[in-house]
């Protein structure tokens, strides 16, 4: 597996360093093309104008995509993708007054144009407008073609852009920079034509989410389900207040039954959890469950390649502290193995994750056997379908067994796999079947637009609500922190997949029998 590891991380390296070397040819050539008095004066204000902007921008694009970090700069939102259109601007200027050679100008104009509609799209999203379907689909295709590098995070990550490409204002006098010209025109063509390859699916992936419109609720008047919502950032210390007052009041203001609470190994420390504390203590005196997911410490990987068994030892007292603190009604001690668990600390096989939460559950069944322990599935592999067959026997110490439903690259095709998966998982054990949750549903409005959110929420509600073993459903995320999926946008705009939770929230009250 190290392999694997190593050449995935390979991948992400090589993309940061082409970035890197954008950016410095960008400063460069906007500082050399300011200075030319033998360039066309709109050509060279143009330029300076975007090399300017260039970092702030980048630093904008990356802080407003958090509601913690973004709040206060997210009306300068609108600085990137002006950049992005200056430099595409640039870029046809020099070819069409022939300032680069076609085999240059071509590919980065390309590449420009498109970074350029991916970020007016995006920013039209996050200001609550819908764009273009093409522009949807040139944002699915650029996730897709920077899923090749980072694997899943580019669905919802912020930080993975495209950095945009000036070209020069006069022909090479030199080899080298002609060698450095036909380097970087390779570069952008390979990534323009990784991201026009994914067009014809991009588009199949934004019109995909339509086949849920119709679905419908299964009733249940026996009043068996229950809607959560995960809130605040994963915690690595004491709750952010801004986050803690903003996601308590729109529990409050949809009504969920449960909210579930995402800790990192930092944040399970006595100080951190006794601020918690009320608030998980507030939230249970209003009925609702509370369910906590302990996550991975930012070094788990060089943690665990250390010593396996003193990570493991480490984990298991943040389980014993979570567990005697916050008392939850549901305790996951790992979350997702085969989805965030593979991207800390690798994949590992079945066999540690069924000893870990063996000894996991033991121990909070010992400090108080009130306390459900759960798990979640999210690859649907072999190696989750073995784990989740031991966790769903009656031998397991588990008490509660649950998937993550959320869509992939192709949107809705490979979340109805993954329902499709886990329905065929779930007959397995048709007789006393443990009870079932969706720890995480939801969408990518970032990616692919706000209705696609709306439309995989409700998708994977009308299925839930069809499987009997199913008591609940959680959905990720109130707002918009590790990652852009949230239902309260950066600048405190709620979007449309509120309405759609409120709706389902209605729907299943009034089929209570009274």
């Amino acid at each position: 597996m190290s392999g694997t590891l190593s050449r995935d991380n390979l991948f992400a390296v090589a993309y940061v360093a082409v970035a890197a070397i954008f950016i410095m040819w960008d400063l460069l050539l906007a500082a050399r093309i300011s200075q030319l008095r033998r360039v066309p004066r709109t050509f060279a204000i143009i330029t300076a104008f975007a090399g300017l902007l260039l970092v702030p921008a980048l630093i904008i694009a990356y802080s407003t995509a958090s509601i913690i970090y973004g709040r206060a700069i997210y009306p300068l939102a609108w600085v990137w993708p002006l950049t992005t259109s200056l430099f595409a601007l640039q870029a046809a200027y020099a070819l069409s007054r022939r300032l680069v050679t076609p085999l240059f100008g071509v590919p980065v104009v390309v590449y420009n144009a498109i970074i350029a509609i991916v970020a007016l799209s995006r920013h039209a999203i996050s200001s609550g407008a819908v764009p273009p379907n093409f522009g949807l689909a040139l944002s699915a295709a650029q996730a897709g073609a920077l899923g090749f590098f980072f694997g899943p995070a580019a669905l919802w990550g912020a930080i993975y852009l495209m950095v945009p490409v000036f070209s020069p204002s006069l022909p090479a006098r030199w080899r080298v920079s002609g060698l450095a010209r036909a380097v970087i025109a390779a570069t952008a063509a390979a990534l323009a034509g990784l991201m026009l390859i994914e067009m014809p699916s991009a588009f199949e992936t934004v019109d995909s989410y339509s086949r849920y419109s119709k679905e419908q609720l299964q009733e249940h008047p026996e009043g068996d389900f229950s809607i959560g919502l995960k809130i605040l950032p994963e915690l690595r210390g004491p709750p952010p207040p801004v986050a803690l007052e903003q996601d308590i009041a729109l529990a409050d203001s949809i009504g969920v039954d449960a909210i579930e609470i995402a800790i990192a190994p930092e944040g399970a420390r006595l100080v951190a959890l006794d601020s918690l504390a009320s608030t998980v203590v507030e939230q249970r005196g209003d009925s609702a469950l509370i369910i906590v997911t302990l996550g991975y410490p930012r070094d788990a990987a060089r943690q665990f390649r250390e010593s396996p068994s003193e990570y493991t030892k480490k984990r298991l007292a943040d389980v014993d502290r979570i567990a005697r603190q916050l008392r939850p009604d549901i305790l996951l001690p790992a979350e997702e193995p085969y989805g965030e668990g593979s991207r800390a600390i690798g994949v590992q096989e079945p066999p540690y994750w069924i000893d870990y939460l063996t000894r996991a559950a033991r121990l909070v069944h010992f400090v108080n056997p009130r306390i459900r322990v759960g798990v979640g599935a999210s690859s649907y592999g072999s190696r989750d379908s073995t784990l989740y067959a031991w966790a769903a026997s009656r031998r397991s110490p588990m008490d509660i067994v649950g998937f993550s439903m959320m869509p992939g690259f192709d949107g809705a095709r490979s979340l109805d796999t993954r329902m499709r998966i886990a329905t065929r998982w779930m007959r397995q054990f048709p007789g006393r079947a443990k009870p079932h949750w969706v720890f995480a549903a939801g969408g990518y409005p970032q990616t692919h637009g706000e209705e696609s959110q709306e439309l995989a929420l409700w998708g994977v509600l009308s299925w839930a609500t069809t499987q009997s073993q199913i008591r609940g459903l959680v959905v990720a995320d109130a707002g918009d922190y590790d990652a852009i999926r949230g239902l309260r946008a950066p600048g405190g705009r709620l979007r449309s997949a509120v309405g759609t939770i409120i709706r389902a929230e209605r729907g299943l009250r009034e089929t209570v029998a009274r």
